[in-house]
């Protein structure tokens, strides 16, 4: 298995590659062969040897600098996308798979899917989400200034996209370290297993959070 982790050096805030990090954990702990390749602007990208892409948060500049990359894999990407292929974008990285993005001038995403991004005030919240897909709901942060004016494929509770195997949210934490049950159901799909868990330990952290928590939003 062939894990793509794109712009692992500067779309890394808040812990994200925590994600990549439990997913080869698991992996290992099932005793499943993979390659994590560490992939960034100098690198050629070859969406057809990929098994899974992930994507993480970076600063809004960053940001800009990853679609002007990616543009060269627009179609790529979307075939990629439409082939059941996998892929994981979480934090602001969701911006780049829509129409436009409107900050201090206008941009262009990559087109996959119908939505477009403007700026506004950041927002920082703590989330507990309907999960839609797994029976848990979902935790997690947000941090970002991004506003999406549609939500046509949510992936939870009126939040992120779920197109095929396509997963995006803005949800932070990493979120596969604070939602056990959807780590569960998300590495299952990505390798067609019935997989073996020791998540004991991300379990009692998530109960914890559910046990104490209190919505806040602070802008």
């Amino acid at each position: 298995m062939k894990i793509a982790y794109l712009y692992y050096d500067f779309l890394n805030l808040y812990g994200e590659s925590g994600n990549i990090k439990i997913i080869s954990n698991i992996l290992k702990y099932n005793k499943i062969k993979h390659e994590i390749l560490y992939l960034s602007l100098d690198d050629e990208l070859d969406f057809n040897s990929y098994d899974l892409v992930y994507i993480g948060s970076g600063t809004e500049e960053n940001q800009l600098i990853a679609l002007n990359h990616l543009m060269n894999y627009r179609d790529d990407i979307k075939k990629y996308i439409e082939d059941n292929k996998f892929m994981l974008i979480t934090g602001n990285s969701v911006d780049l798979f829509g129409q436009k993005i409107m900050a201090d001038g206008t941009y262009d995403g990559l087109g996959i899917f119908d939505y477009n991004i403007t700026r506004g005030k950041r927002k920082m919240a703590e989330v507990y989400l309907e999960g839609k897909i797994v029976k848990n709901k979902i935790l997690g942060f947000i941090n970002n200034n991004s506003y999406i004016d549609k939500i046509i494929y949510p992936l939870f509770e009126n939040e992120g996209i779920k197109y095929h195997n396509f997963y995006a949210t803005y949800i932070l934490g990493p979120i596969l370290v604070r939602n056990p049950e959807f780590t569960k159901y998300f590495l299952n799909r990505l390798t067609n297993k019935k997989l073996k868990y020791d998540l004991k330990l991300e379990t009692k952290a998530y109960h914890e959070f559910v046990k104490n928590f209190k919505e806040e939003v602070c802008e």
